[in-house]
Parts: structure tokens; sequence; C-alpha cells
């Protein structure tokens, strides 16, 4: 059976993958582009998040004991290349997220110390991303109490902003900026922000790969993933509402936008300093959840063999993928070295829409072969279509380079695949489609 987090620890995990991650660190992105309809973009995507989280839950469902999430369910639903496709693309994404999180922890930390040098703090991502790595080592029931304390101090940071903003805006008469800035762009431009908003929640299917670790498994993972989805959106929406109060009209994209708006408001200095700690400490705990999620997914890959061997060491007792974690730090420290933070963001965001987009396709397939579950999405077919058409939607809203690279990434998976194939089976397999 293994370890069973209770449903407390659990939605303590989640919600911590959910808003560490970039409620601390990108918050300012979509305000600078879109100002307080950032808040309607943060509710439509926390919605959306929903409405996806059930369809994972119920494939979950059919698959308990699988780590691999949308990439399991679409190798099972569709076959082997498909699945290698979405599981790399996933994987791609959860790293890049890690190497994101990372240079926003030492972005931070730095930044408390009134330090302001680019190669340190690539520096300081490497070092975050070993020890977080090796913290994974000691295996599920050590991390979860561990990252409970973290996202508990977080949630605590957050109280703490918003109480200090509201008031603020309140005394200064700033908080009716909350409801009439709009930034500058039309339509483009919220479709833009609401696409890059969706890495604000995407770190949710984590839930997924430790369904065997959750009560009542698929549908014990719906439920989780709902609650967590809808504390998040509450969580952004406040902390929008509270930037946008300290700062009527944002100056510009600040990768530390509180630590900014407290600054630029004069705050006193031991509020900055304690929303500062808990803001390290919530991005550890998003950190610890992703390394963990990702090296669990180069595992089941790996277990299925379509990677090499060295992917598929597992230690049963703690629970812990070994090889995937060191293998996971390793790719999310060379994606440091990309460029632009905003292009790796973009880069997670692919991956993530077009997992979510396969997985209801495979949810359909399921449905229509009658697979065994214990939990059903509601409303189907009609979420799974509106999923695969907003998905697509999305697509679009992504930055050129992103989609093209995107694309490219597919055309140099499927190449791979098929010269692997060739070099193993010496003869391609060939269906006749139609007789």
């Amino acid at each position: 059976m293994g370890y069973k987090l209770s449903n407390t620890v659990a939605i303590a995990l989640c919600l911590g993958a959910i808003i560490s991650d970039t409620l601390f660190v990108f918050t300012g992105v979509p305000i600078a582009q879109i100002g307080s309809l950032s808040i309607v973009a943060y509710i439509l995507v926390g919605v959306f998040a929903i409405i996806i989280a059930l369809q994972l839950g119920e494939l979950s469902s059919t698959m308990p004991h699988s780590k691999g999430g949308a990439y399991s369910y679409v190798t099972k639903s569709f076959g082997s290349e498909l699945g290698f496709i979405t599981g790399a693309l996933l994987y791609l994404a959860y790293c890049a997220m890690t190497s994101v999180i990372a240079l926003g922890f030492s972005g931070y930390l730095l930044s408390m110390l009134g330090i302001s040098n680019e190669p340190l703090q690539i520096a300081v991502a490497v070092l975050s991303i070993i020890a977080i790595s090796v913290v994974n080592m000691y295996g599920l029931r050590k991390t979860s109490g561990l990252t409970r304390i973290l996202v508990t101090v977080a949630l605590l940071s957050a109280a703490i902003f918003c109480i200090f903003s509201f008031s603020y805006g309140i005394n200064k008469g700033t908080i009716a900026a909350v409801l009439t800035y709009a930034g500058n762009g039309g339509a483009g431009t919220f479709l833009q922000a609401t696409t890059a908003i969706v890495f604000a929640y995407s770190s949710f299917q984590i839930m997924v790969t430790l369904a065997d670790n959750i009560k009542e498994d698929g549908k014990g993972a719906a439920k989780i993933m709902a609650v967590s989805i809808l504390l998040g959106a509450i969580a952004y929406v406040a902390v929008t509402m509270g930037l946008i109060a300290l700062i009527a009209v944002p100056h510009a994209i600040s990768a530390n936008p509180l630590i900014y708006a407290l600054s630029y408001v004069n705050a006193p200095r031991v509020i900055e300093l304690a929303i500062g700690a808990g803001i390290l400490f919530s991005i550890a705990a998003a950190l610890i959840m992703l390394v963990f999620t990702s090296s669990r997914l180069v595992y089941e890959i790996g277990h299925d063999n379509l990677l090499p061997r060295i992917s598929r060491l597992y230690d049963k007792e703690k629970g812990v993928a070994t090889s995937g974690i060191w293998i996971s730090a390793l790719l999310s420290i060379t994606l440091l070295f990309a460029g632009n933070i905003y292009v790796i963001l973009s880069i997670s965001n692919f991956g993530i829409i077009v997992s979510w987009a396969m997985a209801c396709f495979a949810l359909i397939n399921m449905r229509r072969r009658n697979i065994t579950r214990k939990f059903s999405s509601p409303y189907y077919p009609f979420l799974s279509i509106l999923s695969i058409v907003v998905c697509i939607v999305l697509l679009f809203g992504l930055p050129g380079n992103s989609l093209a690279f995107g694309i490219t990434i597919i055309l140099l998976l499927l190449v791979i695949y098929y010269i692997i194939v060739e070099i193993k089976y010496k003869k391609v397999p060939r269906l006749k489609l139609f007789d």
C-alpha cells in the first residue's frame, strides 16, 4: 500500500506547489500587462484548472498506482508514441518550472542581502536545486512534513502582505485602483496574460503522481486538487489586489514584486524581512514537490523501457526515484542557462497545455473503451471537449517563438522515437488504417 497522506497534508503539498512557485515571483507580470483584469484572469484559469483536475482525477482512478500522470494515461490510451511525446513535453515543463522557481529563490535571497549580480544569482539557483534534490532523497514521509511547515509559513507571509497592503490602500486612497487600473492592452494582451497565468496553477497535477499515496485514489486526488486550486485562486486574487493597492499603476515588471512594492511605499523593514523570509520558505516547498514529481515521471517513462535503464532506479522503502531526482536536477540546472526567464516560462506552459489536451483525449478514449474507473468526472463529454478547445486557444496565446519552439520539440521527439524504434526492431511497423 505504501505511505498514505492525510487529506490535510495532501492539500498542503498541492497548495504549496500551486502558490509557492508564482504567487511571490511572477504576480507582477499579468498586473503590468492587464492591470485589474488579471483578477478576472486568475479566476477564469482557476475554474479551468478545476475542470482539468476533475478529469485527471478520473484518469488517476483508472491507474491509481501510476507515477507518470498525463504520460501514463496517454500511453495506456494511445500507445507509447503519443505517450513518449506527452511525457517528454511534460517532463521538460516540470524541469523548466524548477529552473524558473530556483531563479526566483536566488533573486529574492540576493535582493534581501542587497546584492545584484546575475552570475551569482545563477550560482545560488544551482545550489538550491542541488540542496532540494538532497532533501528529496529522504523520501515522501519526511519531505511531506517539511513541506507542510514551509507552506504554513508561505500562507502567513501572504496574509501579512495582504493585511498591510489593504490597510495602506484604504489610508492612502489607492484601493480604488484595484477596480480602475486595466492596463494598456486589448484582447490579445489579455489572452497572453491569461496563458501566462496557466503557469500559476499548473503544479496542481503533482497529486496524480501521488494517487497511490492518497485515500480514495482518483476521487481523493480530484477533491484535493479542486480544493487546493480554489484556495490558490483566493491567494492569487488577494495578493494581486494588494499589489495594485500599493502601486496604483505598476511602473515595471519586477522579478520580486512583493518586496519591490513594499520598498516602493517605504514599508517598515521588519515587514519586508518577515515576508521575504516567508517567501524563501514557500518557494523551497514548491521546489521540493517539483523535483519529486519530475523524478517520478522520468522513472515511469524509464519503467516502460522508453528511457535508458539508469532512469529506473527506485528506492521502494522511501518511495524515491533516486536516479530520476538527479536526472531532473541536471536538466533543470542546464535550463538555467537557456536565456530569458520568460522564454523558459513559455516553454513550460507549452508542455503543460499540450499534456492537458492529450489527457482529455485519453479520457474520451478510455470512456469509449469502457475502462474500469472508481471516479467519474461530471458532465462528460462536454467538459472534456470544452477543455480541449480552451487548451487550443491558450496555445495561441503563447509568444510566437515559444509556440515555434514547442512544435520543433515535438517534431524532434518524433524523429528520436522512430530512430530508436528502427534501431531496436530493424523494421518500422506498418499499419493499414482503412480497408
